[in-house]
């Protein structure tokens, strides 16, 4: 198996690192969304691993209210929790993000033209959608949830996907996520968590699992695994890498969701190192 490749490319004004395999085609497509604070450069674990299995994956620059990536420092600044306390909280982002997922497939076309080893090898009519943290929240509003409270229910599905992956995902309560928020989410899901997944404001891990309890069955999954922290799905936090166990369990799932549902292989799920697994 050849090593998958990577580029960094400017997709109209948006900011995009590509993982892309070395040869083969036609090759579907994975937009990954980065948590916030984060970056188009980070979880090249994923971008890598996919790659090297026939898929090309684009993750996209967001463009937060500040400038420094919380997965570079150390020991954040109250300054800096603040500004993303306050990009997380913000209705705005919230729309932006989507959209930059929409340009980033807006610019699948334009891929083969700006990366002369994908020219003719893209397959455009087969999209994933994942996303880690503020990256899950993000591809769960382009697979249908909606924010908000009746009639000013805010909608920012992405039609062109196909499916699609939720790292650590947000629960209820959350940036205008609530029980209703879940029930227009039809299309494929793979929700991925781990034990030790607490959120910020001290929810327990369980509350990760609230987009997963409340989709309409079919096609949904959720996967969560022994001893997994937030950060381990982002490849660990800075001077402590996750475990490499951990993360294989990551790729073995995700590959797994990506192989049923974007290249239609009906493989039995795989063994992983220790998680507790559902299907609806």
């Amino acid at each position: 198996m050849a090593s998958p490749r990577v580029a960094d490319r400017d997709l109209d004004g948006l900011l995009v690192r590509v993982h892309y395999p070395a040869d083969g085609a036609p090759l579907p497509v994975i937009v990954f969304s980065h948590g916030v604070g984060g970056s188009r450069l980070g979880y090249g674990y994923l971008g890598r691993f996919w790659a090297a299995r026939g898929y090309v994956t684009v993750h996209p620059a967001h463009r937060e209210r500040f400038q420094a990536q919380v997965h570079e420092v150390e020991n954040p600044t109250p300054q800096l929790r603040a500004a993303m306390d306050a990009s997380i909280a913000d209705p705005d982002a919230w729309a932006a993000r989507p959209r930059d997922v929409a340009r980033a497939i807006d610019g699948v076309k334009a891929l083969g033209d700006v990366i002369a080893a994908l020219r003719d090898r893209l397959d455009i009519h087969r999209i994933g959608i994942a996303g880690h943290s503020y990256g899950a929240y993000t591809a769960l509003l382009c697979a249908g949830a909606r924010v908000g409270e009746g009639t000013e229910e805010r909608d920012f599905t992405e039609p062109r996907a196909r499916a699609f992956v939720a790292l650590s995902p947000p629960g209820n309560g959350a940036r205008g996520l609530s029980q209703r928020s879940w029930r227009t989410l039809t299309r494929p899901v793979l929700c991925v968590s781990g034990t030790a997944d607490s959120g910020v404001q001290g929810e327990p891990p369980r509350w990760r699992e609230d987009a997963f309890r409340g989709m309409p069955a079919g096609d949904k999954t959720l996967v969560v695994i022994e001893g997994a922290t937030h950060s381990t799905f982002a490849g660990g936090a800075p001077r402590c890498p996750a475990p490499a166990a951990l993360l294989q369990d990551v790729e073995a799932c995700t590959l797994w969701f990506w192989d049923k549902h974007l290249r239609n292989i009906d493989a039995p799920f795989p063994p992983l190192h220790g998680a507790r697994v559902e299907h609806r």
